[in-house]
């Protein structure tokens, strides 16, 4: 991923509104992502699974993250949206989250392949309402109240297959929280800012 400054333009959307696009625009999420080392285990395990199930869809290994919170998706993300989900960014303490992902298992209606476990679950959904919390304070839609089950995506197909123990856990610990810009349509993130979890 890119970190880059870049310009956005204002829209006709108000603040704590979220516009649906389908294939084109910015989607703005709070998230954390693995270091290189685990991408690469993720990309064996993801690649065995998809030779082993004949599966179509593409591997999405340059953008691997665990999602906490998305913001908005927008065609153009407004300046004020970015600048409040900064102050809501900058509002979050957290010492660093161990994750841990034991199984490779298929949500249905997404029809994603993730992968998912409980390691770090509590830490990931104490992050996650503070998070919350912070982006209501600075005025952004939020959804503190839905059922959050970390995970990470590997890729998008409709054939059904079977949830899986992995012989070998993926696992690391996580020491940023980052705000991510992903252009939609393009399986492509800039990162806009990161804060350091400290404990």
């Amino acid at each position: 991923m890119n970190q880059t400054s870049f310009a956005f333009a204002h829209d006709g959307n108000g603040r704590g509104r979220r516009r649906r696009i389908d294939n084109t625009g910015n989607r703005l999420f709070f998230g954390l992502c693995p270091p290189p080392a685990i991408e690469r285990q993720v990309a064996s395990i993801a690649n065995d699974y998809k030779n082993a199930f004949s599966l179509s869809g593409q591997l999405r290994l340059t953008t691997l993250h665990v999602t906490i919170h998305g913001v908005c998706d927008y065609p153009n993300l407004p300046e004020h949206v970015i600048f409040a989900a900064l102050q809501a960014g900058v509002a979050v303490e957290s010492p660093p989250i161990t994750i841990t992902f034991d199984r490779i298992m298929r949500f249905p209606q997404a029809q994603a392949l993730v992968l998912a476990g409980e390691g770090g679950r509590k830490s990931l959904a104490r992050l996650h309402l503070q998070l919350g919390v912070a982006m209501h304070n600075a005025g952004l839609p939020h959804n503190i109240g839905h059922t959050f089950t970390p995970h990470m995506t590997l890729l998008y197909d409709r054939k059904a297959v079977p949830a899986t123990m992995l012989d070998r856990p993926v696992s690391w610990t996580a020491h940023e929280l980052l705000l991510i810009r992903s252009i939609l349509g393009k399986t492509e993130h800039h990162i806009i800012d990161r804060w350091p979890l400290l404990g």
